[in-house]
């Protein structure tokens, strides 16, 4: 799950975003920058894994559940159109999954005084993990 975060994560820092978080980072929100994403596993399945002489395949489905965080006092506007020049993007570009965006919610954040656009992406894929020359 650690290396499906860091996907995205990589992939969100790749299409611009400069400020992504893990569901688990501790830094206070006022060090986190002006809008800020959070990413989250909302929940994860493996399939029973698939045995080659020096490779087992995992199949696995998902969801990573993505919430952009807007400055302050700024519009649900502004929020969705840093959505579409960022984050859909790297969602797109993920290589080797297929994604596709099962929910949408907007909801203003009383305690941080910001719009969050929470997103869930439904992903599926297969997780290539190598054997050593025993097939262990």
């Amino acid at each position: 799950m650690r290396d499906l975060l860091d996907l995205f994560k990589e992939a969100l820092n790749d299409a611009g975003n400069e400020n992504v978080y893990l569901a688990f980072d501790a830094l206070p929100v006022r060090e986190k920058g002006r809008f800020f994403t959070v990413l989250g596993i909302k929940s994860f399945e493996a399939s029973s894994p698939v045995y080659s002489q020096y490779t087992v395949f995992m199949p696995f489905n998902a969801e990573v559940e993505i919430n952009v965080y807007a400055p302050e006092s700024q519009t649900m506007r502004l929020l969705l159109r840093h959505f579409e020049l960022y984050v859909m993007p790297a969602v797109d570009s993920l290589a080797g999954l297929t994604t596709h965006i099962s929910r949408y919610n907007m909801k203003h954040d009383s305690n941080l005084k910001r719009l969050v656009l929470t997103v869930g992406v439904s992903v599926s894929g297969i997780r290539r993990i190598e054997r050593d020359e025993n097939g262990q």
